[in-house]
């Protein structure tokens, strides 16, 4: 089985009268279900990395408590689990064991009160250590970061953070963040979780536990394709103005993606610039290599699909109505683009900056018309907005 390749573009044609720019996302899929899904889940070798710094303190750590107490109890000897705390300092409360008993473990987690700074950055390293020691081909390595986000002390720049997490994640050892709190950093955990190849998780009540757990659990056996890289020959005249994903690149210049799950779609957001066309004249190719993550080989697959569009005259290509799903995607690409720029501004101390940049965004995602995932972009803006007036 292989994913398939979909090119989209926001209008359905290119000028051949004029020089133009064309929005086009491309979509790879994967197949619906996975075929030799087992009844049995994957043995687990996780790290349970708890933020106990002040701002923890009260409700949130516990519900972090909560959360690490019913992780631990659901586990078997088949797996591993360490517990690493944090505050200014890390302290590694149980070391990676196989859980013969939850006890010893539950009574860990039952002496972690709040503390003081957030070096969350070094917890996280601390947690990723004792997983990488006992690493374990065909279980599910992990890190489950759980935490507000809130960084202040060590290491703080999220790019920083999530390329070790991609890194970390290219050797075996996978994260996911667990957000803590109304106020908790989105851009900071999510970051970290789709660079690290995991999962992104609001924990708003102990009820979401047992979906967060079976989630987890399943993410072995849901994943269809690692390593995914994506290359692009654009004929002459043809050049690649931006890509809205902000995605990482290799040594080799090749766009690296997350993990492709059965039944997901990734989404890459490229915008061209494109010189009079001709009719019938390709736009460019694209290659999309991958691992399978059934066959546990190092060897990639491949698959190459090119682009050619209709040519109209520029004035009329005006007039075509756009693909308004094309139009929501690159809006919603731009906004997270523009969500770490206001991050940067007020890292900066550029106040007024930072609030002028969510404003911009809070504008042009009002022309578009409403839906599910730019009423949830809307609600982040304000949320932001809020902190920011406080």
């Amino acid at each position: 089985m292989q994913p398939t390749l979909r090119f989209r573009p926001r209008r359905p044609a290119v000028a051949n009268d004029a020089s133009s720019n064309l929005d086009l996302l491309l979509t790879i899929a994967a197949p619906s279900a996975n075929p030799n899904l087992s009844s049995q889940r994957p043995p687990l070798n996780l790290a349970l990395v708890i933020d106990r710094s002040g701002s923890m303190q009260g409700r949130k750590l516990s519900y972090a408590r909560k959360a690490a107490r019913f992780l631990a109890s659901e586990l078997t000897p088949r797996d591993r689990l360490s517990i690493v705390v944090f505050d200014h300092e890390v302290s590694v409360l149980m070391p990676s064991l196989p859980v013969h008993s939850p006890e010893p473990f539950i009574e860990a987690i039952n002496t972690i009160h709040s503390g003081g700074m957030t070096a969350l950055h070094d917890g996280w390293i601390a947690g990723a250590r004792q997983v990488a020691e006992h690493l374990q081909p065909g279980a599910l390595n992990r890190v489950l970061l759980l935490s507000d986000g809130h960084t202040n002390k060590g290491l703080v720049d999220s790019d920083q953070i999530s390329e070790q997490a991609a890194g970390l994640a290219e050797r075996g050892v996978s994260t996911s963040a667990f957000g803590l709190g109304d106020g908790f950093d989105e851009d900071l955990m999510g970051a970290i979780a789709n660079a690290g190849q995991g999962t992104l998780a609001f924990i708003e009540s102990p009820d979401d536990l047992p979906q967060l757990y079976s989630d987890e659990l399943s993410g072995l056996n849901s994943t269809f394709a690692t390593q995914l890289r994506l290359t692009s020959e654009c004929s002459t005249g043809v050049e690649i103005v931006d890509v809205l994903n902000d995605l990482p690149s290799d040594s080799r210049g090749r766009l690296k993606l997350p993990n492709l799950r059965y039944g997901q779609e990734l989404q890459v957001a490229v915008r061209l610039s494109i010189s009079p066309w001709q009719a019938n004249r390709p736009i460019g190719t694209v290659q999309l290599e991958w691992q399978s993550a059934a066959e546990m080989t190092n060897e990639p697959t491949s698959l190459t699909s090119t682009l050619t569009l209709p040519v109209m005259p520029h004035k009329d290509i005006q007039g075509v109505a756009e693909d308004t799903a094309v139009a929501e995607q690159f809006a919603l690409m731009q906004a997270t683009r523009d969500r770490h720029r206001a991050i940067d501004a007020l890292d900066r101390g550029d106040m007024i900056g930072a609030q002028a940049t969510l404003g911009a965004i809070s504008t042009y995602l009002d022309e578009l018309p409403s839906s599910d995932l730019l009423i949830k972009e809307q609600a982040l803006i304000t949320k932001k907005k809020e902190l920011l007036a406080k």
